[in-house]
């Protein structure tokens, strides 16, 4: 868990200055669910909430990704540990806390920053959760506690807007207060001009790469930088048609997904995608990952598309070579008439090429596991390689040996082997990787 020193709050005032955004109980909005939505997206994780705190009880005013609930008691909440602290509160792996490694949601990961009202005070928190360990470095921080600000500034315009509807009714009846009213307007619609730029900034901003279309010509709408340098294009692509940045785009997969999106109008997925793009007058091949979704413009309700894509095509590469290489080992592997294996300690079940059999006399489609090894070797080493392989075990090191074996027809050959221990994520030893090699020996 990280986060910083706690700074003890007078939970009574905290209470009051809750209650003075007369939003516990209330019922979901639009603008604060399309907060929670992008937050979820930015991070690229399934569930974020939006919370606030009161005595006993913790109440959802956004829930992506949680379920149906709108409340939690506030002992079963991990919200009540992010009120703590000013700082974000982040747990990498769930799981290695033991109170929490059995939690009912089956929550790995969980980001959280508090919601401070303008006086001061932890009332709430913006978190992210997800059913996979992760980092969460100092940056992401940074965004996940600016947009719990954008929270709040969404909080604040709520009570405001709130506060001018009850005014308008009275205005109305007696109508009074005209020019106050007036004053009001404009500083909300000064307010809301300002949490705009607060997205904005935090949209070109964003480490992963955002972009989102619009219409049968799929034209830019929004791209922020971090999308401009995958493509290698600048600003001027606002406005111009996907096809003419993407090149040969009815022959890629991302195209298929935008149809998707249109047709269905459900979020779509791509994983390990191929996507091709004009880098310095050359054609580019990149790998990325892409999720999609239909929106709704604000201003004009017509549809649009945002995608949110990263980059990984070095990944994929590492991937693809470590994949040839394997090959090119177990091509060796095979030529040198060498016995491979893979040994789970755990039940002693062995996976080992056709050589590793015949080394200990057995057919290729006989049973063999770590048990028929230690029988077929000579009894006199057996106690010695076991504390072999135990001491590599123990200082992770390679075990190497030498010793005799008998066949099932009697005859006695000797063997030269090999062996590197793996570990769990728990730091225990969980199989062993062998290799071995008849040899003659005088």
């Amino acid at each position: 868990m990280r986060n910083s020193t706690q700074h003890p709050q007078n939970e009574a005032d905290r209470l009051k200055a809750l209650n003075r955004y007369q939003i516990l109980g209330t019922s979901a909005e639009a603008s604060f669910d399309r907060l929670a939505e992008l937050t979820a997206k930015i991070f690229d994780l399934p569930i974020c909430l939006i919370s606030f705190v009161d005595k006993d009880e913790v109440f959802f005013k956004a829930n992506i990704g949680f379920g149906s609930q709108s409340k939690v008691y506030s002992r079963e909440s991990l919200c009540n540990e992010v009120i703590k602290y000013d700082d974000a509160t982040v747990i990498e792996d769930v799981f290695k806390i033991p109170e929490l490694a059995n939690n009912v949601y089956n929550v790995r990961f969980y980001a959280g920053a508090p919601l401070i009202s303008d006086n001061g005070y932890r009332i709430g928190a913006l978190c992210v959760m997800g059913y996979e360990p992760m980092e969460f470095d100092e940056t992401k921080q940074g965004i996940l506690k600016g947009l719990a600000k954008v929270v709040m500034d969404l909080a604040g315009m709520k009570l405001q807007t709130d506060h001018l509807m009850i005014e308008n009714e009275h205005i109305v009846a007696d109508n009074a207060g005209l020019i106050d009213y007036q004053q009001q307007i404009a500083k909300a619609n000064r307010d809301l001009e300002g949490l705009q730029d607060h997205f904005e900034i935090l949209f070109q901003q964003a480490p992963m790469a955002i972009g989102v279309i619009s219409g049968d010509d799929h034209i830019f709408e929004q791209a922020n930088q971090t999308l401009l340098e995958i493509l290698n294009k600048d600003a001027t692509v606002i406005g111009e048609s996907l096809s003419t940045v993407i090149p040969d785009l009815e022959e890629q997969d991302f195209l298929t997904l935008i149809k998707k999106v249109w047709k269905t109008g459900m979020p779509q997925q791509g994983k390990e995608l191929r996507l091709l793009v004009w880098n310095d007058h050359q054609l580019k091949n990149l790998y990325i990952n892409v999720t999609m979704q239909l929106t709704r413009g604000i201003e004009d309700g017509s549809n649009h598309i945002i995608f949110i894509l990263a980059d990984i095509t070095e990944q994929v590469i590492a991937k693809q070579l470590n994949q040839e290489a394997n090959i090119v080992l177990m091509s060796a592997i095979e030529a040198g008439e060498m016995g491979y294996t893979v040994v789970e300690f755990a039940t002693g079940k062995m996976t080992s090429n056709d050589q590793f059999k015949r080394n200990y006399g057995y057919q290729i489609d006989d049973e063999f596991d770590y048990s028929d090894l230690f029988e077929a070797m000579l009894p006199k080493y057996r106690q010695q390689i076991k504390k072999s392989v135990k001491d590599a075990i123990d200082r992770n090191d390679v075990y190497h040996a030498e010793y005799e074996v008998k066949w099932k027809d009697g005859s006695i050959h000797w063997i030269r082997a090999f062996g590197k221990p793996r570990y769990d994520m728990h730091g225990r030893a969980s199989h062993i990787i062998g290799l071995n090699k008849i040899i003659e020996k005088a």
